[in-house]
């Protein structure tokens, strides 16, 4: 067996996954309440007539939006008492990040790496955002619904259009992300990270050097 190096403990593994599957709930019954899904007969798929009832769908919503927020808050509470900013961008980062993209489709070769690739730093940064424009506004819409709360028709929209408009976003960097850990074999040992939370110690010296070289040192 090949020597491993730890990558994400377990607890980062659960923070991970609560926020990846929460954040997919939230997108597919946020889809279902505009409604879409008896318009496209999703309804009428085994298990799925559920979605055609927008008591129900808001009520998953709501639970999954819980999840979500809740794991975020504790990544950022995790992460910032333990002084761990790694995720966050540096400079030179943009350019790193090209030559990263060109090498993943063979063009050139790729810059010394940390523990998370450029592109991943400045990625997170654009979708904790996104994240925030939903938290928001999400938050938002619900105290809207509370008696004693009242909001002219116009922050309204203008509210609901930005929680939508940002939902898509979420929704279209959710699918780059997943779509470029798994169509480029490169970024696999990273996909296997996120379940074993290990890499191969040959993949860490290989493609990132910089943080294997502070491991070694420590």
């Amino acid at each position: 067996m090949k020597n491993r190096i730890k990558r994400h403990s377990k607890l980062e593994l659960l923070e991970h996954w609560s926020i990846a599957i929460s954040g997919i709930v939230l997108l597919f019954t946020g889809l279902g309440c505009l409604p879409l899904y008896k318009r496209y007969y999703i309804t009428d798929l085994p298990g799925f007539g559920w979605t055609g009832d927008f008591y129900n769908v808001t009520v998953v919503h709501y639970i999954a939006s819980i999840v979500f927020l809740s794991a975020v808050i504790f990544h950022i509470v995790y992460h910032g008492l333990r002084g761990d900013f790694s995720l966050l961008p540096k400079k030179g980062d943009i350019s790193k990040s090209i030559k990263v993209l060109a090498a993943m489709i063979g063009l050139g070769k790729e810059p010394p790496s940390e523990k998370y690739l450029p592109e991943q730093r400045i990625a997170y940064v654009g979708i904790g955002f996104i994240i925030i424009l939903l938290t928001v506004t999400g938050v938002i819409k619900v105290l809207k619904n509370l008696e004693w709360i009242v909001l002219s028709p116009s922050i309204e929209s203008i509210n609901t259009l930005i929680h939508t408009l940002s939902g898509f976003i979420f929704m279209l960097a959710v699918i780059v992300h997943v779509g470029t850990v798994v169509l480029f074999k490169s970024n696999w040992p990273l996909l296997r990270s996120m379940f074993t939370g290990y890499v191969d110690e040959d993949y860490a010296k290989h493609r990132h050097s910089l943080w294997y070289e502070k491991i070694k040192k420590n």
